[in-house]
């Protein structure tokens, strides 16, 4: 299916969302992706003109895709997709993918992102939002090196102030880099900071489903922490993402 590039902004430090408009309406639910193949690259890549990204996008936000990524010099197919210029058309394929949260999972749900993987959880939340889920509460933990690097900054503060079903708390890695004032959580997600927010939160981890996305690392350390809190797999839904 081809689609037209009808916008695109900066999110954070070298990260930048696409918007597309389809030649035909497209069903997705929240957290499936899509691969978008591009006519020509400008660069050699040896993983060639196609790739998959998550829709950041909610189904409620109109006839559009969104996707979200980062932008690096070393990947051919980035620099091509971020010089491209408004009206021109990429061709699409999907939706594909099964990482999703709908109105069917009622309960408390806690997200735990790194980085990037944070694409998945926006499209859960808005939907949750949107569709008025009171029967859905949803939890951001949020892990990024510097508050330059969080993505959907505002709208997930906005978010979170707004909406009661809605609670957020982000750490930055490398607090020792930070330029500016920052008050929010420091370090690593490690088994004292969900503990530390989980009682913040007045929530019982019993009654928790925990889904995890980020880089490999990042999501294999979850699945380790996690599992030390005695977190049965059942409540643990993970998705590591690759090549960012």
């Amino acid at each position: 299916m081809k689609l037209i590039l009808v916008k695109k902004i900066n999110e954070a430090k070298d990260t930048k969302s696409f918007f597309w408009q389809p030649e035909k309406k497209i069903k997705y639910l929240p957290g499936q992706f899509y691969y978008f193949t591009l006519k020509n690259l400008n660069y050699n890549d040896p993983r060639g003109s196609t790739r998959h990204f998550t829709i950041s996008s909610s189904p409620t936000e109109g006839g559009y895709l969104r996707f979200t990524t980062r932008i690096r010099d070393y990947s051919g197919f980035k620099k091509t997709l971020d010089e491209l210029k408004i009206g021109e058309t990429v061709t699409g394929e999907g939706p594909n993918g099964t990482y999703i949260l709908d109105e069917h999972e009622k309960g408390l749900h806690l997200l735990i992102a790194g980085g990037i993987g944070i694409t998945p959880f926006r499209s859960f939340i808005k939907y949750n939002i949107d569709k008025k889920l009171i029967d859905t509460k949803i939890f951001l933990l949020y892990s990024n090196s510097l508050p330059a690097e969080i993505t959907f900054s505002k709208e997930l503060e906005g978010w979170s102030e707004k909406y009661p079903n809605f609670k957020l708390a982000q750490t930055i890695t490398h607090p020792d880099k930070i330029k500016n004032s920052y008050s929010g959580l420091k370090g690593r997600i490690d088994t004292d900071m969900i503990k530390k927010i989980i009682k913040e939160w007045k929530i019982n981890i019993d009654n928790l489903t925990f889904w995890v996305c980020g880089p490999p690392n990042m999501v294999e350390a979850m699945e380790k922490t996690i599992g030390g809190l005695k977190i049965t797999s059942d409540k643990l839904r993970t998705e590591k993402f690759t090549g960012y």
